[in-house]
């Protein structure tokens, strides 16, 4: 299940990367994933993790950074389909 969590997440990573954020996982425990989100640093409108994952599709103030709660979403919802998990938390 670890292989199968860590290779979903590696898409995830490569677009939070482009966007000047990260995730790490921190720990899988009684179906919980956890995970570490540095959040992005590009304005919305710019975004290669809203584009990849259309998250927030009409947005374009493009003032404002990735809420962790919208990528811990799409995380979940990835995982979901191919993992069998409870659901997932940003720690710090």
């Amino acid at each position: 299940m670890e292989d199968s969590i860590k290779e979903i997440m590696s898409t995830f990573k490569k677009s939070l990367q482009a966007d000047g954020g990260d995730i790490e996982l921190v720990d899988i425990s009684n179906g919980i994933v956890k995970v570490r989100i540095t959040r992005t640093t590009v304005p919305v409108t710019f975004s290669t993790f809203l584009r990849d994952y259309r998250t927030r599709e009409g947005i374009s103030c493009g003032k404002c950074r990735i809420p962790t709660s919208t990528i811990v979403g799409a995380l979940e919802s990835a995982l979901k389909e191919k993992v069998p998990i409870i659901k997932v938390e940003a720690v710090k």
